[in-house]
């Protein structure tokens, strides 16, 4: 199992066909180059929220 450690945003990406909400998640160009790597494949994905920036 590999490990790819990243900051991004997940966005509004629109609605399917049937009128569901989808999101994407924007990968900054630090990482681009692993992205690569999974790009059409299945990955676990833990979101931990930062606390609130002043």
């Amino acid at each position: 199992m590999e490990q790819i450690v990243f900051r991004g945003v997940i966005a509004s990406a629109g609605r399917d066909k049937y009128g569901d909400q989808r999101y994407a998640i924007y990968i900054p160009k630090s990482v681009k180059g692993k992205a690569g790597k999974i790009t059409g494949r299945e990955v676990i994905v833990i979101v931990i929220l930062p606390d609130d920036e002043e």
